[in-house]
């Protein structure tokens, strides 16, 4: 029998530690992989959050300053067709405005519960009659 040299590594053992070196680059390629998607999802959820936020504060804005002041008072505000390309609606009920976009919820309290009509994607015309809002 030979003895064995350690230096001497047959070919068989130099594939198989070749392979397992790339399996585990593999392993972690594929966990930064995942952590960058997922990384991804979250600043496009904080910003279509954000994105709806500054929607939903642009029409608390225009019905409270036509609200506060008073009689006669009108003005015309716009809301885009989309938030980052997805599809929203806006509605007004029991005192608060609520915009719902991807299955979620966004509201905001208004001081008044006297509106009539819905905002709606567009061009819109708030007026203040009498102390009741009308958005048309």
């Amino acid at each position: 029998m030979k003895p064995i040299n350690s230096a001497k590594r047959s070919k068989a053992q130099i594939s198989a530690e070749f392979m397992i070196l790339f399996m585990f680059f593999i392993g972690v390629l594929a966990f930064a992989m995942v952590s960058v998607i997922q990384n991804m999802q979250d600043v496009s959820a904080s910003t279509l959050g954000i994105e709806t936020q500054k929607t939903l504060s642009l029409v608390k804005s225009k019905l409270e300053t036509a609200f506060l002041e008073g009689d006669g008072f009108s003005t015309n505000f716009t809301l885009p067709q989309r938030i980052m390309n997805f599809d929203y609606s806006v509605n007004i009920g029991s005192g608060f405005l609520h915009i719902e976009i991807n299955n979620v919820t966004y509201s905001s309290p208004l001081i008044t519960k006297d509106i009539a009509g819905l905002p709606r994607k567009g061009e819109n015309m708030l007026r203040n009659v009498k102390g009741k809002l009308v958005i048309s």
